[in-house]
C-alpha cells in the first residue's frame, strides 16, 4: 500500500470518531437535541490546551500535548467510549493500547504508545 493510501485510510478511520457519542452523556441521561461526539471532545480539549498554554504561559511542549490529546481518543474507534464502571482501569488501558497499536500499525512512523 502506498503512503498516500495509508494516510487516507487512517484519516477515514479517524473520521469515525465523529459518530461515536461520548458515553457519559448517554449514561447520565443528558437531555439535549444533539450529544457531543468523541471527535468534538478531542477538538475541544485541544483548543482548551492551546488557550491555557497561551494565557498561562505553561512551560510545556504544546505540540506534544496536542498529539497526546489526539492519540488518547484513537482507541475509541475500536473499543468505544468506555466509562469507569464498564471496565477496570487496567482492562481499559490494555484494550486501549491494543486498539491504538492496531490502528497505527498501517503507518510507517513510530507508534507513539
Amino acid at each position: 500500500m502506498k503512503k498516500a493510501e495509508k494516510v487516507v485510510k487512517f484519516y477515514s478511520l479517524c473520521n469515525r470518531l465523529k459518530d461515536v457519542v461520548r458515553s457519559g452523556w448517554k449514561v447520565w441521561h443528558v437531555e439535549r437535541g444533539r450529544l457531543e461526539s468523541v471527535a468534538e471532545h478531542v477538538y475541544g480539549t485541544q483548543m482548551l490546551a492551546i488557550a491555557m498554554w497561551s494565557e498561562y504561559g505553561y512551560g510545556l511542549d504544546l505540540a506534544k500535548v496536542i498529539m497526546m490529546l489526539a492519540v488518547h481518543e484513537l482507541e475509541e474507534m475500536v473499543i468505544g467510549d468506555v466509562i469507569p464502571f464498564e471496565a477496570s482501569a487496567e482492562e481499559k488501558k490494555l484494550r486501549g493500547r491494543e486498539a491504538v497499536v492496531e490502528l497505527l500499525s498501517g503507518l510507517d512512523g513510530d507508534t507513539p504508545v
